[in-house]
């Protein structure tokens, strides 16, 4: 095993705690103007539920019998595979397959503490239960998802699910064993934990308030929903990493910003159905095609969170809840006044 993944567990809530906390650059340390104050608010005492932590120790030649007494605890994960001789075996070749066992041995060392989940994202719920003060926070379980990179993530609702691998580093051997695309794999890292979280609650809190997007338009404020969300989740959060960009994605994104914002008006783009041009503009790639190997990825989800600040900024009246709720793409369109330069 690569040594580098050696890291004791000190340094990785350091560093969670340091993205967390610490001043965000491009605001130069202050208070960011979406930061409510949480001082007041408290949450349950937080308990980790760590699901692969019994599913590779018990017999995997006697599994069915070895989790009877989890199932009542587990059955999220177990309650199909119980008494279903094919769900049994395809288990006992999940947990004896030689990746998925060096998964878990790597995922132990990792993250061989839970407090470095539970620190960070009490802090987290503390902001959730500010703004959405009726809604129950979640039983949090962590498992061994055999990489499922494209949904690091479940939230039921009484339930979030973190697949504990898909945090083990941008260095981590296997990412790159299993050809996980390197502009992907770079953020499979600790410090994305949360934002990954939060993004699962943005999308659970917006099926609830607003209709599906349908053109380019509603896309871009449907992401740039989502990445509100995020500022007032993780307020001293990076922008880098609320996005997943790199320093020089940023870079690039601040510097033509309105191009790609005038690029969208002069071709008559923003009120397109084509999922084809919708994905080219919001979907994950290691850039936005349309403007070369060099611009930034996702240049509509960064042009979105744009548009929804500048009109938080200009209707301070209006809560998160409110605007998420708001299912008018062109109000908010219209209400940001939005014109980059």
């Amino acid at each position: 095993m690569n040594k580098r993944l050696k890291k004791r567990n000190c340094y990785v809530i350091a560093l969670i705690v340091l993205i967390l906390f610490g001043s965000a650059c491009s605001r130069n340390g202050r208070k960011p103007s979406w930061e409510a104050d949480v001082s007041g608010i408290s949450i349950e005492k937080m308990e980790i539920q760590r699901f692969e932590e019994v599913l590779f120790n018990v017999n995997p030649s006697t599994l069915e019998g070895s989790l009877e007494p989890y199932f009542e605890k587990f059955s999220f994960f177990i309650e199909g595979s119980m008494g279903n001789s094919e769900a049994i075996e395809s288990l006992y070749n999940f947990v004896t397959d030689p990746e998925i066992r060096e998964l878990f041995i790597d995922t132990g060392k990792r993250w061989d503490d839970t407090d470095a989940i539970t620190e960070p994202l009490a802090h987290t719920f503390r902001f959730h239960r500010y703004h959405f003060p009726d809604i129950e926070l979640p039983e949090v379980y962590t498992y061994i998802s055999g990489i499922d990179y494209m949904m690091p993530i479940i939230y039921t609702g009484d339930k979030l699910v973190i697949g504990l691998d898909n945090f083990l580093g941008s260095d981590y051997a296997l990412y790159d064993r299993l050809g996980i695309p390197r502009y992907l794999s770079r953020w499979m890292r600790p410090e994305r934990l949360n934002v990954e979280v939060m993004l699962a609650f943005a999308d659970a809190r917006l099926s609830e308030y607003a209709p599906m997007p349908e053109t380019l338009l509603d896309h871009i404020i449907y992401h740039g929903k989502r990445q509100y969300f995020l500022d007032n989740m993780l307020p001293r959060t990076h922008d880098t990493l609320k996005i997943a960009y790199t320093a020089t994605n940023l870079e690039w994104m601040r510097h033509f910003e309105g191009y790609a914002w005038t690029y969208k008006l002069d071709n008559d783009l923003l009120y397109t159905s084509d999922h084809r041009i919708i994905n080219q503009f919001t979907g994950e790639a290691p850039f936005t095609s349309a403007f070369g190997r060099d611009s930034a990825p996702r240049t509509g989800v960064w042009l979105g969170w744009q548009i929804v600040r500048e009109y938080m900024r200009r209707n301070p009246e209006v809560d998160l809840q409110k605007l998420l709720s708001e299912g008018d793409s062109r109000k908010i369109l219209a209400g940001a006044r939005y014109r980059p330069r």
